[in-house]
């Protein structure tokens, strides 16, 4: 179902750091307060807007809130945040770590991605995001997901 975007009052709307956002669409995405998440609750709010002269102005989420995602640069290097990028009980964490090159964690539950924290060049942001929102059974191949002599894009991207 949609969701009323007005803020307390009829015809006053509000998104960015004054909201909240009440959906659980997918477990993979969470609000952060972040300036690409007011975007994104912008262009949504724009939308309700619109619709909200329609007799079923029900618009859901879309795309943009299906699963969680953040880059920015740190100390020259590029961070990616995708999904459940934190650890919690009952999950596994694969790690492949080059110094003073990249850092990679995957969150998997039940064989499946639900997360990945990605530092430097790692050129597997699209491969995780489609991993993640595929929820593709990787319990075969473990760890070895994260072996930098498979080229992981070829099956997965």
């Amino acid at each position: 179902s949609g969701i009323n975007a007005e803020y307390g009052h009829p015809g006053v709307f509000a998104a960015g750091d004054v909201c909240h956002i009440p959906w659980s669409c997918s477990e993979n995405w969470k609000q952060m307060r972040l300036w690409t998440q007011a975007l994104q609750q912008g262009f949504y709010l724009a939308r309700t807007m619109a619709a909200a002269d329609d007799d079923d102005n029900s618009l859901g989420p879309d795309i943009s809130f299906e699963m969680f995602t953040h880059s920015t640069k740190l100390f020259g290097f590029k961070v990616i945040l995708l999904g459940r990028y934190h650890e919690w009980e009952g999950c596994e964490c694969y790690f492949r770590i080059t110094s003073g090159v990249e850092y990679i964690k995957l969150v998997v539950s039940n064989g499946r991605v639900q997360g990945a924290q990605l530092i430097g060049e790692t050129d597997l942001e699209e491969v995780m995001e489609n991993l993640i929102l595929n929820q593709l059974d990787i319990s075969q191949l473990g760890e070895s997901i994260l072996d930098p002599n498979v080229d992981i894009d070829d099956y997965f991207d």
